[in-house]
C-alpha cells in the first residue's frame, strides 16, 4: 500500500500584494497603501478599528486616493517600508459591484446576468470589476455598494482582512465593459421617478453640496431627524434634478456617524479666564507646550536629553529651579543602542529606569500613531518627552515644507497642551552657515515657528569636555546660556559618562554658533562621525541598507561620506532576496 504524503504550499502574501499592485499599475490604475493586519489588529495600532486594513497609511497617503499612483518605484518604496501592507484601487474610469454576502450575491447575478470579468474573492463575497463608471452608492441594494470613480477605492487581491482570510483572485478575466442594465442597479424599482425643481444645484454637485450643508447643521449640534427634512427641502427646492429620498437618508446618516467639528467663535478678552504657567525648569521648559533641541552630531544632545530625564525620574532640583516631585518621562530614542548606550547613560546620572520609558520599535508619527502616542501619554502621566530625532518620525513628511511641518508639529502642540507634559523635538544643525543661531536646525522655519521654547546645543570651548546649551527662543522669559561637563567613562567597559551642571553663562549665541565648528572644540571630522555612526550601528549584526541611510541623514550624515566610510571599514553589500544589507568584517 502507497503512504499518503503531503504536499505543504508556501504562500508569500507580500510578494503577492506588490506583484498585485505592479499589475494594477502596468494597466494604468492607480493604486495606494493602506494599513494591513498583524496578529489580528489593524497595523494603525487603534484598538478596535473601525476600518481595519482598509484605510489609508496617512504618511504615505495623507490624501487618501488623490494621493494614489501607478509609479512602481513609489510602489516598491511603500512595501519596503511597510512589507505587511494592504493596497487600495481606485476605481478611476472603473466599478467594481461589492457583493457583501450570499444573498446578495445570489440577487446580482440572478437579476443583472453580469459577464465574466475580473472577479476577487472577499472575505463575505465578491468584488466584480467593469470598465466604465457610474454613479457610487453604498447600499444601492441590501449588502451591495457599488464603488466608482477617482475618489473610490476597493482593497486589492493579496490583502488580508481582519478575519484573516486573504482577499483571492477567483476569475482572472479581462475587465468586461460595464452592462446598461447594471448601470441601473442604483434605480429601484419601487422608487416614485425623480421629480426635478431646476434649482441652481446641478446635478454633478448634488452630493457634494448636500453633504456640505449636512456637515455644517450637525457642527451647530441640529439633531439628525432636522438634518434629514432640511435636507429633504433643500434637494427638492434646490436641485437642477432632485436625488432620491434614499440617497438623502443616507447623507444624513453618514454625516451624524462623526463627531460634530466646533465651529469657533468670536468672544472678548473679558471672557477669557487667566491661566498661570506651570513650569518644569524656571524658565526653561514650561508644560503644555513643544520645544525644540537642535545641535551638531555627536556634541551632547542625547547625552544632555539622558541627564534631564534622569534629574525629572528623581525629582532632583534642576539648576535655578524649584523643588519637582519625582515624575516620569518618554525618551524616544531613534538612534542609539536601548541596551548598551542609552539604558548606561541614564543610570551613569542616577536615573529613575522605572519612570523612563522608551519605544520598543521605530515607528512613524501618523496621525494614527500621534493618537496613540497621545494615549500613551495620557495612560503613564508623562510629564516630559524627546524625540530624538524628529526627522526619524516624518515619514512621507517634507521637512522642508512650512505647511506639512506645521501641520505634523501641531498635533505634537496638541497633545503638549492636552496633557500638560512638555515635548522636545530634537533636530540637527544643517550645514549651511546661519547669521541667526534659531534658523540653524535643519528645515522649514516652521519647526521654531510652532515650537515655545527652542534650545541650541554645542561643544565648549574652553578646553573643558562638555557642552554649553543655549536658550535661543521663547515665548515666556529667556534664561541663560548653561554649561555642562561630560565625566570621564571607559568605553570598551561599557560605561557612559556622568553628566554635570557648570554654571551659567551669559553669551551671545548667534555669534558663537555662527563661528567655525573647529573653534569651539576639537575638529569633528565627517568620515569619523560616519565611521563611528557604522560601527555603533551594525555592533550587534548585520543591517538594512535603506533604514541604514535614512537614520544617516537624519544623523546630517550625507550619503557619499557613509558610502565612503563603509569602504573604509571594508564593508561589504550583501543581497538577500530583493534587499540590500550591510555587516561589519569578521574580525
Amino acid at each position: 500500500m502507497n503512504k499518503p504524503f503531503k504536499i505543504r504550499v508556501t504562500f508569500d502574501r507580500p510578494a503577492s500584494v506588490l506583484g498585485n499592485m505592479e499589475w494594477f499599475a502596468r494597466q494604468g490604475i492607480r493604486v495606494l497603501p493602506t494599513h494591513g493586519i498583524v496578529d489580528g489588529r489593524c497595523t494603525c495600532g487603534r484598538k478596535n478599528c473601525e476600518k481595519a486594513g482598509k484605510h489609508p497609511i496617512l504618511a504615505l497617503a495623507p490624501g487618501w486616493a488623490e494621493d494614489a499612483t501607478t509609479k512602481l518605484k513609489s510602489i516598491r518604496k511603500w512595501h519596503r517600508q511597510h512589507p505587511d501592507m494592504n493596497y487600495g484601487v481606485v476605481t478611476e474610469d472603473l466599478t467594481v459591484i461589492d457583493c457583501d454576502s450570499e444573498q446578495s450575491l445570489v440577487e446580482f447575478r440572478s437579476g443583472y446576468r453580469p459577464p465574466p470579468t475580473f472577479t476577487v474573492k472577499t472575505a463575505r463575497g465578491f468584488h466584480f470589476y467593469f470598465s466604465g463608471d457610474m454613479p457610487s452608492r453604498n447600499g444601492a441594494r441590501e449588502k451591495l455598494d457599488v464603488k466608482s470613480g477617482p475618489g473610490c477605492y476597493v482593497v486589492g487581491p493579496g490583502s488580508m482582512h481582519i478575519s484573516g482570510w486573504t482577499y483571492a483572485l477567483w476569475e482572472d478575466e479581462p475587465f468586461a465593459q460595464l452592462p446598461d442594465n447594471i448601470a441601473s442597479i442604483t434605480q429601484r424599482r419601487d422608487e416614485p421617478p425623480e421629480t426635478g425643481g431646476d434649482g441652481p444645484i446641478p446635478v454633478g454637485m448634488r452630493n457634494s453640496t448636500l453633504t456640505q450643508f449636512a456637515g455644517y447643521l450637525h457642527s451647530k449640534g441640529v439633531p439628525q431627524q432636522s438634518v434629514l427634512a432640511a435636507l429633504k427641502a433643500l434637494n427638492q427646492d434646490m436641485s437642477e434634478k432632485p436625488l432620491p429620498d434614499r440617497e438623502i437618508r443616507q447623507i444624513a446618516r453618514s454625516v451624524s456617524r462623526y463627531p460634530a467639528k466646533t465651529l469657533p467663535k468670536m468672544i472678548p478678552f473679558s471672557e477669557i479666564p487667566e491661566e498661570k504657567l506651570e513650569f518644569l525648569w524656571y524658565p526653561y521648559i514650561c508644560l503644555g507646550t513643544l520645544g525644540l533641541l537642535d545641535g551638531d552630531p555627536g556634541d551632547g544632545k542625547s547625552q544632555f536629553s539622558a541627564w534631564l530625564c534622569a534629574r525629572i525620574s528623581r525629582g532632583q532640583t534642576l539648576p535655578n529651579g524649584e523643588k519637582i516631585k519625582p515624575a516620569n518621562c518618554f525618551l524616544l530614542n531613534f538612534e542609539d543602542l536601548k541596551g548598551a548606550v542609552i539604558k548606561p547613560r541614564l543610570k551613569a546620572n542616577g536615573a529613575d529606569l522605572s519612570r523612563v520609558f522608551i519605544q520598543t520599535t521605530p515607528f512613524d508619527l501618523s496621525k494614527e500613531m500621534t493618537d496613540w502616542l497621545d494615549g500613551e501619554i495620557a495612560e503613564k502621566q508623562v510629564r516630559l518627552v524627546f524625540i530624538d530625532p524628529i526627522q526619524a518620525t516624518m515619514t512621507g513628511v517634507d521637512g522642508n515644507s512650512n505647511i506639512q511641518v506645521r501641520e505634523f508639529m501641531s498635533r505634537l502642540a496638541e497633545i503638549a497642551d492636552r496633557r500638560r507634559c512638555a515635548i522636545i523635538c530634537v533636530r540637527h544643525f544643517g550645514k549651511g552657515p546661519q547669521e541667526q543661531a534659531m534658523k540653524k536646525g535643519l528645515g522649514s522655519t516652521d519647526f521654531v515657528g510652532i515650537s515655545r521654547n527652542q534650545f541650541g546645543l554645542a561643544r565648549r570651548n574652553d578646553d573643558v569636555r562638555g557642552f554649553i546649551v543655549f536658550h535661543l527662543k521663547t515665548n515666556f522669559e529667556r534664561g541663560d546660556a548653561m554649561l555642562f561637563i561630560m565625566g570621564d567613562a571607559d568605553g570598551r567597559e561599557g560605561e557612559q559618562p556622568k553628566i554635570s551642571f557648570d554654571k551659567f553663562i551669559k553669551i551671545d549665541a548667534d555669534e558663537f554658533l555662527s563661528s567655525d565648528a573647529s573653534a569651539r572644540g576639537p575638529a569633528q571630522d565627517e568620515r569619523q562621525v560616519a565611521r563611528d555612526y557604522l560601527l555603533e550601528a551594525l555592533a550587534d549584526g548585520q543591517k538594512e541598507v535603506g533604514p541604514l541611510k535614512r537614520n544617516a541623514e537624519a544623523h546630517a550624515i550625507s550619503a557619499s561620506t557613509l558610502d565612503r566610510a563603509r569602504k573604509e571599514l571594508g564593508i561589504v553589500p550583501q543581497r538577500d532576496g530583493k534587499k540590500w544589507y550591510w555587516a561589519l568584517p569578521p574580525e
